[in-house]
């Protein structure tokens, strides 16, 4: 049925997992030498069961996929959900004339293994979720997600570090990207997220671990697609095809969108918000044997047109805009060892260019704007300095910015168990280029004036930074997972992380040794308890202005030139947690502690879209999460969660573009802290093939300057909110379904930000959107 095609057509290749089983014959016993195919993911393999019936796959992607075993005359069929926990399955031969033609999904094991909130998100949460229309959406259900401004989601009270890893490599991010999301949620098909306990493979960002597994096709050449408009003019629509090639499968997609409201605007009247998305997506897979080559390439175009904010006096006609242009593309060679193990490699490509174009005559006139509501004469800020308040905002600003990162790297894993021990070992190299074309225009104001251009006074000057950066990255890892007994495992491991930066005005590196170590206790199958400490190592952002940008932009409150004082963030974590059997469902539960060294956030460049990293001396983040899920019938789901969080900084210390003049030294609430947040939802598919699926989301609101930033008013915080969204699937046959989603039915338009870093931000109010769903039969 409709609903069943997209989750099973359409699945994932992420990190490999280990699909065994045993083929049993009519009475029970061990079937030796029975012939075992499995086929889905692109791929179609085939083993031999050994004298005691057992078999294994040890390099397949996570997915679905479906098993046909063979001895003589008799078949045995089944469908299995892989996980990173594996599966293992049992096939008993029967004659072909009993063998039921219409097989259920066996469901994923629940996450014992995983930290407490880890969860798998499968093709049918991503196809019938309402929150699957954009990975922003998706990562905002999440346990201890926050939303904020844009598209930025703040998971675990971090900033906004994710580490995304697409088709087993992990996605360099070079460049601040504050709004829209680099990669299109059409082309994942299955999703693992990790959010805690992260064992030594993974390094860069640990707000969340996302490992996206992107669309694959199987079986026959055919096609899928759906199409959809609503609220705001908005239209979106998405084709793919797939067909086998010789042994190999092959699918491409092509998806495209508009709509008249793209990113959340400083008030409910703002105009000139417009945005797009153009999305190109290819994949191929060649087997060979027990092995297989993965070829993955996707290119995304952006534009966002940026609000206007009209309330505060910015002129309606502004044309502020940005465009984002995002290609990856990875090629992975799979080897199985034996049936024991598995090594992959192979190089990756990605390149993003973010443009901004500003509009320097309307920017300059909202700049004195400011200024003068403020408090201060129009076109003077010289009292802004007498009061001790000047800030680089205080004056106009317009930036045209050609950010551009390239990153060519080479990934490297291993795996071998045997006995009581998993070993993993690898290693990863990335060179980016990120050349800068930066070119932020001031007007000064009078007294400004003869320091930005002496000779020209009060004419507009414009600050560039043209000095390119190049960073060479460096990481390698050892990992294993020792069954001490039948009930306790001891996972510990060793990462080291280098970098090194270079530009024509510094040169910069660190490094760090990283001990993970995992201690379990496991209760039958269903039920565990761990304590993990971990060593976390997060370099700063590669895309920075240059110390003579800096110097100049921060005029008259630094008179020289800062040294480069960007430092990477090191973290201490400490988490315990564990897993409860309800019912069908699993509880799962995590409490997390980390201190941080030289706590990177970020911070705007004027009143400009550009964004730059910085440090803070310390930072601490504390979460509290409960969250349970449960499988339903036909491969739907519940789930729900509740998560408390603490995070605060202390001592500005980056004097390079942001200088910390008049910060607070004492601890701060960090600007992405939300004390308290739950979402639950659920996807409920009927007998006819269609389903229905909501989801709600509370919060208490990000934190707000609106309140005096102490540890004593951590309450201050905008808005409350209660968020729901739902959508009905209704099937017309079996390839094809009409859908009717409702986004926000409460409408409640709150502040996702107010007063706060990130400027003032409303959410969308109620949308209405119809559409289509079609696939080839």
């Amino acid at each position: 049925m409709i609903w069943e095609w997209f989750a099973n057509k359409a699945m994932l290749v992420a990190l490999a997992g280990v699909l065994s089983g045993t083929v049993l014959d009519g009475s029970g016993a061990a079937a030796p030498q029975a012939s075992v195919v499995v086929r889905g993911q692109n791929l179609t393999l085939s083993a031999t069961t050994d004298a005691s019936g057992r078999f294994a796959f040890p390099t397949l992607p996570h997915g679905e996929y479906d098993l046909l075993a063979s001895k003589g005359s008799l078949r045995a069929v089944d469908r299995v959900e892989l996980t990173p926990a594996g599966a293992d399955v049992q096939l008993r031969l029967a004659p072909l004339s009993t063998i039921h033609q219409s097989v259920v999904v066996h469901p994923a094991a629940p996450p014992v293994r995983g930290s407490g909130t880890d969860l798998t998100l499968n093709g049918a949460m991503l196809s019938n979720s309402p929150a699957a229309t954009s990975f922003p959406s998706l990562l905002a259900q999440l346990p201890g997600a926050a939303r904020g401004a844009n598209g930025v989601v703040h998971i675990n009270g971090d900033h906004g570090d994710i580490n995304y890893v697409v088709d087993g490599v992990s996605i360099p991010q070079a460049l601040n990207r504050e709004i829209g999301s680099e990669f299109d949620v059409a082309n994942a098909a299955y999703v693992d997220v990790l959010e805690g306990a992260y064992p030594a493979q993974y390094g860069g960002r640990f707000a969340a671990v996302i490992n996206i597994g992107t669309r694959a096709g199987a079986g026959a050449p055919g096609f899928s697609g759906y199409a959809d408009g609503g609220s705001y003019g908005s239209v979106d629509s998405s084709t793919e095809y797939h067909t086998p090639i010789g042994r190999g499968g092959l699918i491409v997609a092509l998806h495209a969108g508009q709509t008249g409201y793209a990113l959340d605007p400083p008030d409910p009247s703002s105009v000139h918000n417009q945005g797009s998305d153009v999305n190109q997506f290819l994949r191929f897979t060649l087997p060979n044997g027990s092995d297989y080559l993965n070829f993955t390439f996707s290119h995304s175009l952006q534009t966002f047109q940026i609000p206007n904010d009209l309330a505060g006096g910015e002129p309606a006609d502004t044309d502020d805009s940005e465009i984002q242009n995002d290609t990856f593309a990875a090629l992975q060679y799979r080897h199985a060892i034996g049936d024991r193990g598995m090594l992959s490699f192979g190089p990756s490509y990605k390149r993003s260019n973010i443009l901004d174009f500003g509009d320097p005559h309307n920017d300059w006139t909202y700049g004195e704007a400011i200024h003068a509501a403020s408090g201060g004469a129009p076109n003077d800020c010289i009292d802004a300095v007498v009061r001790g308040n000047f800030t680089p905002t205080t004056c106009a600003y317009s930036l045209y910015g050609n950010a551009v990162a390239t990153d060519g790297a080479f990934n490297l894993d291993y795996e071998l168990r045997g006995g009581n021990h998993d070993v993993r070992t690898g290693a990863d190299y990335d060179v980016a280029l990120v050349p800068k074309a930066y070119a932020v225009t001031l007007q000064p104001a009078n007294f400004l004036a003869p320091i930005y251009a002496p000779k020209t006074p009060y004419a507009p000057y414009t600050v560039t930074d043209a000095a390119p950066n190049v960073g060479h990255t460096e990481s390698a890892y050892v990992q294993d997972a020792w069954q001490m007994g039948s009930n306790v495992e001891l996972d510990y491991g060793l990462r080291m992380d280098a970098f090194t930066l270079f530009s024509s005005e510094f040169q910069t590196g660190f490094s760090q040794f990283s001990p993970r170590l995992k201690l379990s206790r496991f209760f039958g199958k269903r039920a565990a308890v761990y304590a993990y400490y971990g060593r976390f190592f997060t370099p700063f952002s590669f895309q920075n202005v240059s110390p003579e940008a800096a110097y100049l932009l921060n005029l008259p409150l630094q008179r020289t030139p800062a040294a480069f004082d960007l430092r990477p963030q090191r973290d201490s974590v400490y988490e315990i947690g564990g897993h409860l059997p309800l019912g069908n469902g699993d509880i799962g539960l995590r409490v997390m502690q980390k201190n941080a060294t030289d706590l990177i956030d970020d911070t705007q460049v004027g009143v400009t879209a550009f964004h730059q990293d910085i440090n803070y001396a310390q930072g601490r983040i504390a979460t509290q999460t409960a969250y349970y899920q449960l499988p339903l019938a036909r491969n739907g789901r519940f789930y729900a969660s509740l998560n408390h969080t603490y995070s605060v900084n202390k001592g500005c210390e980056t004097q390079l573009l942001a200088p910390c003049f008049g910060s607070p030294s004492d601890w701060t609430p960090a600007d992405h802290m939300q004390q308290w947040g739950a979402t639950s939802g659920a996807v409920l598919a009927d007998a006819r093939g269609g389903w229905f699926s909501i989801d709600g989301e509370y919060g208490t609101g990000l934190s707000s300057s609106a309140c005096a930033p102490t540890l004593q008013t951590l309450q201050c915080a905008y808005t409350p909110h209660l968020v729901f969204d739902a959508e009905k699937g209704v099937a017309i046959g079996h390839n094809l379904a009409l859908t009717l989603r409702a986004g926000n039915l409460l409408n409640d338009r709150y502040y996702i930000t107010y007063l706060n870093a990130q400027g003032n931000h409303y959410a969308q109010g109620r949308t209405l959107t119809l559409g289509v769903r079609y696939a080839s039969p």
